[in-house]
């Protein structure tokens, strides 16, 4: 019954699902160009990392039509704030290079909202996953396309700082976002994502500073995550 009684909101999942893929494998603009180049561009194969989060939330949206009562209330708990995010995501693509941190952002925002209510719900850690990947990969690439539009529009300084010591201030503040982030909510994923975004900033970038806080960033990333998964496990051997 519960399976009838919002498969709507699962029909609208799969719908902004398909939009999303469709925008970003086949409409998506080239707004990363080589004149857009800043300081936090990761490499190219960064981006593969979309290929693993569309995946996961396939996977989230088939096991949804077949949920039992605990996925149907996390799903209800969701509501619309899963599609919209795919819809601002696969509209930020397909738009200019100003107007795509709009939506961005907002697709940022609205992940937040999901990731929230998803673990209010109490959801576990494999139903989290997709949204932990695609918050963390959307936190970065925030970060990313704000410098590209930044420069885009002939900005070079904001509040008598440069494009270098803003660069180094965000990166800061998003590889402490995500170790505080992996903490709070004992989530792996999340800071893996900026594992994956800061060491392709580092084998993309030559200026020693960007790859001395992206370099010392994964270095601590990683090293958290093994000793929070090396404690689990002893954990788990001693109970």
């Amino acid at each position: 019954m519960d399976n009838v009684r919002y498969l709507g909101l699962k029909l609208f999942n799969l719908a902004s699902y398909v939009y999303l893929l469709v925008t970003s494998l086949f409409l998506a603009g080239d707004f990363y160009s080589p004149g857009d180049m800043v300081y936090v561009m990761p490499s190219p194969f960064a981006f593969s990392i979309w290929g693993l989060i569309y995946l996961l939330l396939f996977l989230y949206i088939m096991k949804s039509f077949f949920a039992d009562e605990a996925l149907n209330e996390q799903i209800r708990k969701i509501g619309l704030w899963f599609p919209i995010t795919m819809i601002l995501s696969g509209t930020s693509v397909i738009l200019g290079t100003t107007p795509s941190i709009l939506f961005l952002s907002l697709s940022l925002v609205t992940l937040c909202v999901v990731y929230t209510n998803q673990t209010l719900a109490g959801a576990t850690k494999f139903e989290r996953a997709p949204f932990s990947l695609y918050l963390g990969w959307t936190s970065i690439a925030t970060i990313v396309d704000a410098f590209v539009v930044l420069k885009a529009n002939g900005i070079t300084e904001l509040f008598g700082l440069g494009e270098l010591g803003w660069s180094v201030i965000l990166l800061t503040v998003g590889g402490l976002i995500a170790i505080a982030f992996g903490f709070l909510q004992k989530d792996i994923l999340y800071p893996l994502a900026f594992v994956w975004g800061y060491g392709a900033i580092f084998a993309y970038q030559e200026n020693s500073l960007i790859r001395f806080v992206t370099g010392g960033f994964v270095i601590v990333l990683l090293f958290l995550t093994i000793f929070r998964l090396l404690r689990v496990k002893t954990y788990r051997m001693t109970a």
